[in-house]
């Protein structure tokens, strides 16, 4: 941890040329290839996210931003409740903040989202090298082993006024330490040496903690009525405004993804989106449309609106079966 915490110090000190966001995207997709991932990647750039890659249970939901910074509540709102309905995990790559760059093994965040490094990506995804450090207020921290921190401390004979002094602290901080509280960087690399322990846990970006957040009420919505209906049938609806699709249908056995369109001359972008996705979450998608000659567009099945007023969920979700050919 030592030698790691060494080189983030030193890259603060260097001069790093900013990437344009389609070079960040392009070497986003070179680690993910690299790292086993498929990826689905809206053909028409969304305001939430990127992509989409997978790996056998893993999900990310990715999203670049040159400045961390110009991340937006309602933008982090909706990766939250995106992320914590499809089982996935949200995902930042950035360059610079307001301090400066973003520091190789670092983990930031904003809006309780977690932000990286490309550099911080690539070691985890291709070398396995997870980041160690998060930035908070008041600086850098690091989650210690707080019980294996007991044990060796007991074990060697160490009293909690001995540890205390070794650290710099008082003895109420080893015992909070020792009870699951984080640390500074400083004072973990000190106790690490001290006892001769590896104590700094390594931060999975895939877990970042259970990130939740209140839905949009349905009320007064657009696409109100066909909202309401889903519901009345038995799905659990979750409306998004800046995603390739107007929402997650959801019951007891799966989500579908749910566009919504009145007219045939506005589908090829929403199916093709859709088809894309629906292949990479592996989940079935359906499009509600006003009236189409069509019953799929692009593989996505199409629902007329008079069928979702008229039927049931059993029935909707019959159709969906028949339409879909991914």
């Amino acid at each position: 941890m030592l030698t790691n915490f060494g080189k983030i110090i030193y890259s603060s000190n260097i001069i790093i040329r900013l990437m344009e966001k389609e070079d960040m995207l392009k070497e986003i997709r070179r680690i993910l290839h690299k790292g086993g991932f498929d990826i689905g990647e809206p053909i028409r750039k969304t305001i939430i996210f990127d992509l989409i890659a997978r790996k056998n249970r893993k999900i990310l939901i990715m999203k670049t931003l040159v400045n961390m910074d110009s991340l937006r509540n309602e933008i982090a709102r909706e990766l939250k409740i995106l992320g914590s309905e499809l089982n996935a995990s949200p995902l930042i790559i950035g360059q610079r903040g307001g301090m400066g760059a973003i520091l190789d093994g670092v983990v930031y965040s904003r809006h309780g989202i977690p932000i990286i490094s490309l550099g911080t990506f690539r070691d985890f995804i291709i070398e396995g090298i997870p980041p160690a450090v998060y930035a908070a207020p008041g600086g850098f921290y690091v989650n210690i082993n707080s019980s294996l921190l007991r044990e060796v401390r007991e074990r060697m004979g160490i009293s909690l006024g001995r540890l205390a002094a070794v650290a710099g602290v008082t003895r109420k901080t080893i015992q909070l330490y020792e009870e699951g509280m984080s640390s500074n960087v400083e004072i973990a690399l000190k106790l690490e040496k001290f006892l001769n322990t590896e104590l700094i846990l390594p931060i999975d970006i895939f877990d970042f903690g259970k990130i939740e957040e209140e839905r949009y009420e349905i009320k007064d919505l657009k696409h109100g009525e066909i909202y309401r209906r889903l519901m009345e049938m038995g799905f659990d609806v979750f409306v998004t405004y800046k995603c390739p699709f107007e929402a997650l249908s959801k019951d007891e056995r799966d989500i579908m993804l749910t566009g919504i369109e009145k007219k045939e001359s506005n589908l090829k972008y929403k199916a093709m989106n859709l088809r894309i996705l629906s292949k990479i979450l592996e989940k079935r998608g359906f499009i509600v449309i006003e009236e189409s000659k069509y019953e799929d567009y692009h593989g996505i099945a199409l629902i007329k609106k008079r069928e979702i007023m008229e039927r049931e969920k059993d029935e909707i979700r019959e159709l969906v079966e028949e339409r879909s050919s991914i």
